[in-house]
């Protein structure tokens, strides 16, 4: 167990130190107890540091970064006991980095099957793919009052790979076999 943060979108007081802090807060972490705030990471910031993070109580922000890919395929709840701009269990907003470089490419939460309280707001993320294919409604939770609280945008700069054959179902997370929405 781990404590979350409460920055929402303002820059770290050290951008140098910043990448530092997040990987000492959730190394080894499985449950963030607060808010899970992914935001200003460099092009080349490792994330492996996430991999074991199962469960967040609060929400998940990913903002502002240049990473192409974060090692979020272990989450598997969010639970919204707070909520980004009072609406949102999940926000992925303005991902892409400056001077073409790549920013978020792939969400790659494989195995997110709940969000109990909240929605979803996927914007201004031109390298992103895969994130229309998704069931949203089945992850959100049936007693959940922000349910129609969807809001996922399209718009992007690069080709993604079919999704329809990459999985039956043509539901992915990302591009890998591995990354079929279950």
């Amino acid at each position: 167990v781990c404590t979350g943060t409460d920055m929402k979108l303002l820059r770290p007081s050290s951008p140098e130190s910043h990448y530092e802090t997040l990987r000492h807060l959730y190394q080894g972490c499985q449950v963030v107890q607060g808010n899970l705030e992914l935001t200003y990471l460099p092009a080349n910031a490792d994330t492996a540091f996430l991999k074991d993070i199962k469960e967040v109580q609060g929400y998940v922000l990913i903002a502002e970064n240049q990473v192409s890919g974060l090692e979020l395929q272990s989450l598997r709840i969010i639970r919204g006991t707070q909520l980004f701009q009072d609406r949102y269990a999940l926000a992925v907003v303005g991902n892409a980095g400056p001077d073409g470089a790549p920013g978020l490419r792939q969400l790659g939460m494989r195995h997110l099957t709940e969000i109990l309280k909240g929605g979803v707001c996927i914007e201004r993320n031109p390298e992103l793919c895969f994130q229309e294919t998704i069931l949203w409604s089945d992850i959100l939770h049936q007693h959940n009052e922000f349910r129609g609280e969807i809001q996922v945008e399209t718009t992007r700069t690069r080709s993604c790979p079919d999704c329809q054959v990459l999985c039956a179902e043509g539901r992915c997370w990302g591009e890998g076999k591995q990354d079929c929405q279950t």
